[in-house]
């Protein structure tokens, strides 16, 4: 009779989870002031000093150089670019009375800007500093001071016809000083129109994953048989199947590993033996009903040198957390001057923990 043993390494566990949730609103975005296309900070440009200007507490003088960038950060790499639209050809520079932006035949004055990339629309750190501007309304703004609109027009190849607009309001002190405030997008997030929204605390216990258990199966009544044998180069050769076992590794936090040795007794027919070494095992990994990962398959022993105890399976640190299912292709080579008959032994299989 051919039959396996088995061993056992358990440790007790428990396991726990936790879940969240979140919602979702619409939102709605608002670039202040309105009518400007992106948002827009001035920089100083004075001796290339290039410092961010703070919104209306830094005084600029009117002839002060100062250039518009689409953040307040990054100027001196030179990567961030306005955009226009894409039916846009010429790029100014205007100042306007507000809400006049869009309309050139208003503006107080303007100056020349370019793309930088006309395929793309885009335009890099445009200067406009006022007294780079013309006008015939020029001189009795400066002179008297009021609220108005600085920044870049998108327009048709004439100037023209506007397309879009990105601006700032700045404020002109009689004589010509002058402050700005940024524009800004002032995005929001709102509930959709009708409904209402609220808020719940969430608090949850969480249990930390403890180890399970690592135990080897083997079927009841487990037994390989033999299939008749055959002379092969002049031995009596045979084969079977291993019975399938399965390695059960609940360690979930440890993921300490494992290794299966195998050991064969002798075959034995009343007083006649074959000796051990004439079983060849060759160990394999089952895919169907395996879940762990990592696992290896030992090398096979071969029929007539092969050594027993040896390896049948290993699972490295790590690895091997789950189900595995194990078998092996069974070759036994009798030597030619052993006895016809029907031989019994026994294999051994032992699951230890690294």
């Amino acid at each position: 009779m051919f039959s396996l043993t088995k061993k056992k390494i358990a440790v007790a566990g428990v396991l726990a989870l936790a879940l969240v949730g979140g919602s979702v609103t619409a939102a709605a975005a608002a670039i202040t002031p309105s009518g400007s296309s992106e948002t827009m900070w001035l920089w100083d440009g004075t001796d290339g000093a290039e410092k961010l200007l703070a919104p209306t507490t830094r005084v600029m003088a009117w002839d002060e150089p100062v250039y518009a960038h689409p953040n307040d950060t990054d100027y001196a790499t030179y990567s961030t670019y306005f955009r226009g639209p894409s039916n846009a050809q010429a790029v100014s520079i205007f100042l306007s009375n507000r809400g006049e932006e869009m309309t050139s035949s208003s503006w107080i004055s303007k100056g020349t800007n370019a793309f930088s990339d006309p395929a793309a629309k885009t335009v890099l750190a445009p200067q406009v500093t006022l007294i780079n501007t013309a006008g015939v309304n020029l001189a009795a703004a400066k002179a008297n001071g009021g609220n108005f609109s600085l920044g870049i027009a998108y327009t048709d190849i004439n100037g023209v016809a506007v397309r879009a607009v990105s601006f700032v309001h700045i404020t002109i002190r009689p004589g010509g000083d002058w402050t700005y405030e940024a524009t800004t997008d002032q995005t929001t997030t709102n509930p959709p129109a009708g409904s209402s929204s609220g808020s719940v605390d969430l608090e949850a216990t969480t249990v930390a994953a403890q180890d399970g258990a690592l135990s080897l199966t083997v079927p009841a009544g487990a037994k390989a048989v033999f299939s008749a044998a055959t002379l092969v180069g002049g031995k009596s050769t045979s084969t079977a199947t291993l019975p399938e076992v399965t390695v059960t590794d609940d360690r979930i936090v440890s993921k300490k590993g494992w290794t299966v040795t195998q050991s064969v007794a002798d075959f034995v027919n009343g007083t006649n033996v074959i000796g051990a070494k004439n079983l060849g095992v060759a160990p394999k990994v089952i895919a169907a009903g395996t879940t762990s990962t990592g696992v290896a398959a030992a090398s096979a022993q071969v029929a007539g040198s092969a050594i027993y105890s040896s390896p049948f399976a290993d699972a490295p640190a790590g690895s091997g957390v789950g189900v595995t299912k194990l078998g092996a292709d069974l070759t036994l080579v009798a030597p030619v001057d052993a006895p016809a008959g029907t031989y019994t032994s026994k294999m051994t299989l032992t699951l230890v923990s690294k």
